[in-house]
């Protein structure tokens, strides 16, 4: 369960990031006019009230994908699948409740620690407002997967005793041109652009719907007094 709650938390800080004040002309000079654009996008997307992450990600177990839907404040439904060890895991959370399936197996409710953890995630990492997202330079319009979208590059911080990214590795974040919503957030390898090691794709499913599992196996009985104990 753990296990699950870790991934959660990866995934949410993908998003993890909220508009700033677009910069007006009395502004400090460094302002950067590429963050908040990509922060615009990130706030319509809190906006929008639900959304879908669909992300492929490499991960100790090969090439990870993972769906995510978001209905805010408070629902979510994860699924993740690891195709090379055929492994399955679901997680749903509604408001203060949360269960959790591996593979075919039975739906069964998340303790209240967990569960809390876990929506304390989503509120803190998806939900609340954040002030920083990081500097991004604008990389131009350019077309993915068939979408004219607008890219943006997170710049990486530079070592303190090098003028050299900390790795090879960087993070591209996509804007739709036409209707200003997110549409990936990918990390990529220095001229490798074309296999990101990690990447998300949003959707707005109009059907998305988040409810409790229908059936949900009973919880296991608590030991008797005295019961467990060495003879």
């Amino acid at each position: 369960m753990r296990r699950l709650t870790v991934i959660a938390a990866l995934l949410l800080a993908v998003t993890s990031a909220n508009a700033q004040t677009p910069p007006q002309a009395d502004e400090k000079p460094n302002a950067n006019p590429c963050r908040d654009e990509v922060a615009a996008a990130l706030k319509k997307l809190r906006n929008a009230s639900w959304f879908r992450m669909d992300t492929t990600m490499l991960t100790e177990k090969g090439f990870t994908d993972m769906q995510v839907d978001y209905v805010l404040p408070d629902r979510m439904h994860q699924k993740v699948t690891v195709p090379a060890i055929n492994e399955k895991s679901e997680v749903i959370l509604v408001g203060d409740k949360a269960w959790s399936k591996q593979g075919e197996g039975d739906w069964v409710e998340i303790t209240a620690e967990l569960t809390q953890n876990i929506k304390g995630q989503m509120q803190e990492q998806v939900v609340a407002h954040q002030e920083e997202i990081g500097n991004y330079s604008c990389k131009g319009r350019t077309n993915l997967d068939g979408r004219d979208v607008m890219s943006y590059k997170l710049e990486e911080e530079l070592r303190k005793d090098s003028a050299t990214p900390r790795n090879d590795a960087f993070r591209m974040f996509y804007v739709d041109a036409v209707t200003g919503f997110p549409v990936s957030n990918a990390i990529v390898v220095e001229g490798r652009d074309g296999k990101p090691i990690f990447k998300t794709n949003f959707s707005f499913p109009i059907d998305m719907k988040i409810e409790a599992p229908a059936k949900v196996a009973p919880a296991a009985p608590a030991p008797k007094a005295g019961e467990g104990k060495a003879p």
